[in-house]
């Protein structure tokens, strides 16, 4: 093996590793810190809605983190630096499933605002104090929200 395969060798197994790297803290991150609260008050519509589109297009991306977790450890244990030359039928229905996933989630992470004002809930955006995730039945409840806050 030349030295500029080597090194190409290196770098592309060392990519590979930052990729699957990569993956597991976002998995873990859309896994361990996506605040429950937020989607449970979300489900129940209860006089006080506390929604963020982040969180709804984390959890739909995650799949696709899933995916590129098993890609970069198919890239580590090929031989060489080749392309890959054949795909499998478990990552391809994979890959399809994850992009379905995402899609699907970035366009309801848009609706659901629209869904909550529909439902005639409003907007807490009050002089700035609270950030514009709070949705509540009755305006007086966003002076009480800022208060607590």
């Amino acid at each position: 093996m030349r030295i500029y395969t080597k090194l190409q060798w290196i770098g592309f197994k060392l990519a590979g590793v930052f990729l699957m790297v990569v993956s597991v803290v976002l998995i873990y991150y859309s896994i361990f810190f996506i605040e429950e609260y937020q989607l449970y008050s979300l489900v129940t519509l209860g006089n006080t809605i506390v929604y963020d589109g982040r969180i709804i297009t984390a959890i739909g991306a995650t799949p696709t983190f899933i995916y590129v977790f098993f890609f970069a450890f198919r890239t580590i244990l090929q031989k060489g630096v080749e392309r890959l030359k054949k795909g499998t039928l478990i990552g391809t229905v994979w890959g399809l499933f994850s992009l379905a996933c995402f899609i699907f989630c970035m366009g309801i992470s848009w609706v659901i605002p629209l869904g909550l004002i529909a439902l005639d809930y409003t907007l807490c955006d009050e002089e700035g104090d609270v950030p514009g995730l709070y949705y509540v039945t009755k305006p007086e409840l966003c002076k009480t929200i800022i208060e607590n806050h």
